[in-house]
């Protein structure tokens, strides 16, 4: 599974594994982070009116990670199967984290997570970031910048402050849970021959 912070290019690097791995003959199931249609209505509307406090956001996607545990990872894995997370439990210990909510609350929450056989963490400067999403689209998204916790009333400034405190959760999640560490401002070529590297590695030891 792929861990980052927004504009990482994680999910850019996490395509082209998916079809190198099926390309050798591996049978694949990606998954995305907030994507359970239990509680994407929910979340939707939520985030449309800025309603969700930081313990509800939480809430929220601890059930949505339940959901899609129970029906769309823990099947296909039973299944003999690959499967590639964007996003796991730990993006919930980095930005629940840094909204102020329990560090070891957000753990306990999610004591019931399948343990993924590789978490690969690509870490990537909040500028470098910030410049890769502000490329690709117009304005910076609400919660994305961090604008609920009323640090900033510039999104630009408000991204800044937010994603700072989600990095510092990330190097102690790195640590915790021994991420391995992708230098995300390489390239991308060279990024994926590391990824792709660390999973030959994974599949190496439990050949499917």
């Amino acid at each position: 599974m792929v861990q980052g912070i927004d504009g990482s290019g994680k999910t850019t690097q996490h395509g082209p594994l998916a079809k190198w791995l099926t390309a050798r003959g591996h049978r694949v199931f990606v998954t995305e982070w907030n994507s359970s249609a239990l509680v994407k209505a929910a979340t939707k509307a939520g985030k449309k009116k800025n309603a969700l406090t930081p313990m509800t956001f939480s809430l929220l996607h601890a059930t949505d990670f339940a959901d899609r545990l129970m029906y769309k990872i823990i099947p296909p894995l039973k299944a003999g199967m690959i499967v590639l997370a964007d996003r796991y439990t730990y993006t919930a210990f980095a930005r629940d984290a840094a909204r102020s909510v329990d560090r070891q609350w957000v753990r306990d929450l999610y004591d019931f997570a399948v343990r993924p056989d590789r978490a690969v963490y690509f870490r990537v400067p909040i500028d470098t970031a910030l410049d890769r999403l502000l490329a690709r689209r117009v304005k910076l998204k609400f919660y994305e910048a961090g604008m609920d916790l009323g640090w900033s009333t510039n999104p630009t400034e408000s991204f800044r402050l937010f994603q700072s405190k989600v990095l510092e959760e990330y190097d102690r999640i790195v640590r915790e849970h021994d991420l391995h560490v992708i230098d995300a401002s390489a390239s991308i070529t060279d990024q994926q021959r590391l990824f792709r590297g660390l999973i030959s590695d994974v599949l190496e030891q439990n050949p499917i």
